[in-house]
């Protein structure tokens, strides 16, 4: 069985109809990826549209065409994908690459010719596929647990004896870094699969605590950033110690991806609270829409719950925004568990349309010791009483909603 993995991304017709057919069409095992992996490079990051990986097949990287088509495509797709597995001595024999590559096209759309015997192959219907398929099955069987480590490793960071930001083991702050790598390095498949899923909605992930969802949302903000520079992105929590991680993780990782510096101007790594001095978000909401902000003292005063306060804010600010500036493209939510439905509401109604909002949250523990709304309740519904959001996973298509098995920390499985 083929495990699709990734979003469509820019090119639907084509990924979905190469996910079909891998789906549904073929017996032998693998995966196949959808726009991933992003191949670090000078000029920024190069994304692959679609790479399957197999022990009959090796790696075959899909160039996806909806359009104009050049044979010089595949000439970088090629080059930049085989210096990628040249980086690790156990894909490579004398300097040459030990697996198996091959880089065709499928064009489903095109009113072309298609050609699946030339040394870059253009592929337009399923039969094409399949003759393609049984012509190279030379396979890389012994090379396949090392490939698809290299390809499923969202992060080339491991953990290391000595950093340089690291002088002090015992020091507070190199404590906590060192920390961070060691779950780094022991991320597992569930967790690189909630990096690289991309839904334009909602997007939730949950899963025990240490099950490394701060680590995901940081990879998912670099790998985002990176695909789609242009957009504005947020990512907020309950802990205002997450900031400096997030600074420090997404820097790493965005690194990787486009060997550069993210654009900060694009990424606010924000409070959920806020204050005339600190940035937040419902503070934020609050001076842009013209209402009244509530700090601490003044949002306690407002209920006889205890620690409810931001609850009340948030739905005091909620109710009275009428018509939301849609600040962000894409807000992404940690420690979930620990808002309050208004919260995400406020979220949600900041966001430009698709409402691009990932919320990760720790099952069987939160704040009041209250088990997680579903997505109907903390979203709401419309007018004719429908909800405006309902997660649902469907095959072929990035999951709406992602499980995180065990704890990271504890676990040293290749992702």
């Amino acid at each position: 069985m083929i495990v699709v993995r990734g979003g469509t991304g820019k090119k639907p017709v084509s990924s979905e109809r190469l996910a079909e057919y891998f789906e549904n069409h073929v017996k032998f095992e693998g995966y196949l990826y959808l726009g991933y992996p992003l191949i670090g490079a000078i000029d920024g990051g190069y994304q692959i549209d679609a790479l399957l990986i197999s022990r009959e097949h090796g790696a075959v990287v899909f160039n996806l065409i909806e359009g104009a088509y050049d044979e010089k495509i595949q000439d970088e797709s090629y080059t930049k994908f085989e210096s990628k597995l040249k980086l690790h001595k156990d894909l490579t024999d004398k300097r040459k690459l030990s697996v198996e590559l091959n880089v065709p096209v499928f064009a489903p759309a095109w009113k072309g010719h298609s050609d699946s015997d030339s040394d870059y192959p253009v592929l337009l219907t399923y039969e094409d596929l399949k003759k393609f398929l049984g012509s190279i099955t030379r396979g890389s069987s012994d090379k396949y647990e090392k490939l698809v480590s290299v390809i499923q490793s969202i992060t080339k960071i491991r953990h290391r004896n000595k950093r340089e930001y690291v002088k002090n083991e015992l020091s507070r702050g190199g404590g906590k870094l060192k920390e961070l790598e060691d779950s780094i390095a022991n991320l597992d498949r569930h967790q690189s699969t909630a990096v690289i899923e991309t839904v334009e909605g909602v997007q939730r992930i949950r899963g025990l605590a240490g099950s490394g969802k701060t680590i995901v949302l940081a990879l998912k903000v670099a790998y985002l950033h990176a695909k789609n520079p242009s957009r504005k992105m947020a990512v907020t929590f309950n802990s205002r110690a997450l900031k400096n991680q997030f600074k420090h993780l997404i820097t790493l990782f965005t690194f990787e991806h486009i060997n550069e510096e993210p654009d900060w101007d694009k990424i606010d790594i924000i409070h959920a609270w806020g204050s005339p001095s600190i940035r937040g978000i419902y503070y934020e909401a609050c001076f842009n829409h013209n209402i009244e902000y509530l700090d601490f003292k003044a949002a306690e005063a407002c209920t006889t719950a205890h620690g409810k306060g931001f609850d009340v804010a948030c739905e005091k600010a909620f109710n009275e925004i009428k018509n939301f500036q849609q600040t962000y493209d894409v807000i992404l939510i940690d420690e979930a568990q620990d808002f309050s439905p208004y919260f995400l509401r406020l979220c949600f109604g900041l966001l430009k349309k698709p409402k691009h909002l990932v919320y990760a949250y720790d099952e069987l523990q939160n704040i009041s010791n209250k088990q997680m709304p579903s997505p109907e309740e903390l979203f709401g519904y419309d007018s004719t009483g429908s909800p405006l959001v309902s997660l649902k996973n469907t095959s072929g298509k990035a999951k709406q909603d992602i499980v995180l098995d065990g704890f990271c920390r504890k676990k040293r499985m290749f992702v």
